[in-house]
């Protein structure tokens, strides 16, 4: 049917809904993605965190030459070497003294509680010798760590933290900070700065965020333990990273650091767990690692080993996202001095437009065009442009794009039309004939839509069937039992006609008009109407016994009419409704024979052109003469069924009891 007139407005106004639909769902969806309040709907993160862990194994790792972690590993903790946790102060002092010449020493361990000193100990306790070290080495960044059931006001008051935020300065996370303990005095006030550790992990438990500065409900600013290290190395203060820090980029000096809305940053990791290098601890305080290999550059400590349960989930899936804490806090820290982190596009209006753009393109392809060129060009769109898109602009462009919304805005809208544009055709045809052929003639018509045409030329065999006297019984009989009686009767001879492949072209009250042939498959066509119309006589000599024993019921005569010629056969009608019939003197005459068994006496009759197509097998005929049909100057030879005796025409046109010509 592509290049057939044949239901052409249909066609139209299906395409027209489908592209209005598939505007109205990528609108949505891109609507959805970018208010703020529906951001992070589930669809949408699965997406986009999928699309992120994927980019990240496949990017290559990237080590950074002047950041080195001291691991506090399961090999640190056998009692061969400094033995089980926790360490006591003292070693964390001498390991804090072996590290002499780094840059800076970012020393992860919480130490919210004073050591006890064992009795009878002279000299300093284990918290001063600490502190000490701490105060010697003066580029010491420490802990804050979340605790619960602490004594918060009086922690805050020996120890303060953090800087009064700056006049001026952009809105930050608001938080409780109370709960992040700093180390106890002195220790925390010998130490060069002191950072939270706490991050949130995204809805799925991974950590690819982090926020660098906080602000407490005291309204001070506290920064992460990497952003203390990072202030620390490049010379800047704490407010002068707090005042800087606006317009979505963090103020350090160092790479650039974009953030979102919610003042978070994307942690650039430079690969999976094991890629920042590593020495172990007990190597260091047993002197098996040098002072040259800290020289210059920045140590952070901490645990490693797996009794110590400090791990944080990274988005590298192919090594079993494990990644340590202090890994983490190191990737943070590369993030801050060297790579820089991807610029979070999920609130720029580009992305949004260009979101709805390759919708409204996709959409527009899927339902345009040939039904299977339209849905094709479609879906390499889609594929072409929506899928790389993300990994586009994360390799390419530094950038983490809201790639749920640009996905769904163009394979929803495709999604719905592939399906709907691939049967469309066949939608329509069983649309529009389901109820009016039988199945196997509905199968072949879906199978080979093209068989459905508007203004062809065919010869058909039409037949024509009313009911004898129909009027007058319809005037003497009770409405719902003639209409109930009446739909027994057309159930019937419907059923006929399609057990014989014919297509029930309308009802005209009690009157039928069928057609075999009207899609140019039937070369039998005059036979089969001639089958289907001695059915349909068996058939209501079935339902007149059984309405005989029914009170309510009247026993029928019918008058069949065939005629067999060209006729025009398509779809005619208008926009709203369109019925595929045949016009035309064929059908005319046709429809004159059912008129004349009135006069003959006869319940069928057909014409010479189909006489001539029946063998004596099927039917025998006999010729009754000749008629004048009404609009023909030219006479028509009929025939009748040789076993039919003719009834009286008054008692025939009447529909009373059959009387038989003597």
């Amino acid at each position: 049917m592509a290049g057939d007139p044949t239901l052409s407005l249909r066609r139209e106004e299906i395409r027209q809904r489908g592209i209005r639909a598939a505007a109205a769902v990528a609108l949505l969806i891109v609507a959805l993605r970018y208010i703020p309040l529906t951001a992070d709907l589930l669809p949408f993160t699965l997406i986009e965190n999928l699309a992120y862990d994927l980019a990240c194994d496949h990017s290559q790792p990237a080590a950074p030459v002047d950041i080195l972690i001291v691991a506090i590993d399961d090999t640190s903790l056998q009692p061969q070497h400094e033995g089980r946790w926790p360490w006591s102060r003292r070693t964390h002092a001498e390991l804090i003294r072996r590290l002499k010449g780094a840059r800076a020493i970012a020393l992860d361990v919480i130490l919210a509680e004073p050591e006890a000193t064992a009795p009878g100990t002279a000299g300093e306790g284990p918290d001063a010798e600490l502190a000490r070290a701490i105060g010697e080495a003066g580029n010491v960044v420490l802990p804050a760590h979340r605790a619960v059931k602490m004594e918060y006001q009086r922690r805050r008051a020996e120890v303060a933290w953090g800087c009064p935020r700056p006049q001026g300065t952009a809105a930050l996370p608001v938080v409780q900070m109370e709960n992040l303990l700093p180390p106890v005095s002195p220790i925390a006030e010998a130490a060069a700065a002191i950072g939270y550790v706490d991050i949130a992990p995204d809805s799925d438990g991974i950590f690819r965020r982090v926020e660098p500065l906080r602000q407490g409900s005291d309204g001070r600013v506290y920064p992460h333990v990497a952003t203390a290290v990072a202030a620390l190395v490049t010379g800047r203060e704490l407010p002068q990273v707090a005042a800087a820090t606006g317009a979505g980029a963090l103020g350090l000096g160092g790479a650039e650091c974009p953030l979102d809305e919610h003042g978070r940053m994307l942690i650039s990791y430079c690969g999976p767990a094991g890629t920042i290098e590593r020495v172990s601890a007990w190597e260091v305080l047993e002197g098996r690692v040098g002072p040259e290999r800290f020289e210059g550059r920045i140590v952070i400590v901490g645990a490693t080993a797996s009794g110590l349960y400090d791990n944080r989930p990274s988005p590298y899936r192919s090594a079993g996202r494990e990644c340590p804490g202090v890994e983490t806090n190191a990737n943070i820290l590369n993030t801050l001095l060297h790579s820089g982190a991807r610029k979070p596009a999920g609130r720029s209006l580009a992305w949004a437009l260009f979101a709805l753009a390759l919708g409204l393109a996709v959409g527009w392809l899927a339902w345009s065009g040939g039904e299977i060129l339209g849905p094709l060009l479609a879906t390499v769109l889609a594929l072409g442009v929506a899928l790389p898109s993300f990994f586009l602009a994360f390799t390419f462009m530094r950038s983490v794009i809201p790639y749920g919304g640009i996905l769904l805005a163009a394979l929803i809208p495709l999604a719905i039309a592939i399906p709907e544009r691939l049967g469309r055709d066949k939608r329509l045809i069983r649309g529009q004939f389901a109820a009016y052929v039988s199945p196997e003639v509905l199968q072949q018509l879906t199978d080979e839509p093209e068989l459905v045409a508007r203004g062809v030329r065919r010869e058909v065999t039409l037949l024509f069937a009313d009911v004898r006297g129909s009027t007058a019984l319809s005037e003497h009989t009770e409405p719902q039992v003639w209409v109930a009686q009446l739909n027994e009767y057309l159930a019937q001879m419907s059923e006929a006609i399609f057990e014989h492949d014919g297509y029930l072209d309308k009802f005209m009250g009690d009157g039928i008009m069928a057609a075999w042939n009207a899609f140019g498959t039937q070369p039998e066509h005059a036979i089969m109407a001639m089958k289907a119309a001695q059915e349909m006589l068996r058939r209501l000599e079935v339902l007149n016994r059984y309405w005989e024993r029914h009170p309510q019921r009247t026993p029928l005569r019918i008058g069949i009419g065939l005629h067999c010629g060209e006729a025009i056969v398509g779809n005619v009608g208008s926009e709203q409704r369109m019925q595929y019939t045949a016009i035309g003197d064929t059908v005319n005459t046709a429809s004159r024979l059912e008129g004349l068994t009135k006069l003959h006496g006869r319940q069928l009759l057909a014409s010479e052109t189909v006489a001539a197509r029946i063998p004596p097998e099927i039917a025998r005929l006999v010729a009754l003469g000749e008629g004048q049909v009404r609009g023909r100057e030219a006479t028509v030879r009929i025939f009748g069924l040789a076993d039919e005796e003719p009834v009286e025409a008054s008692e025939q046109a009447a529909g009373g009891e059959a009387v038989r010509v003597v």
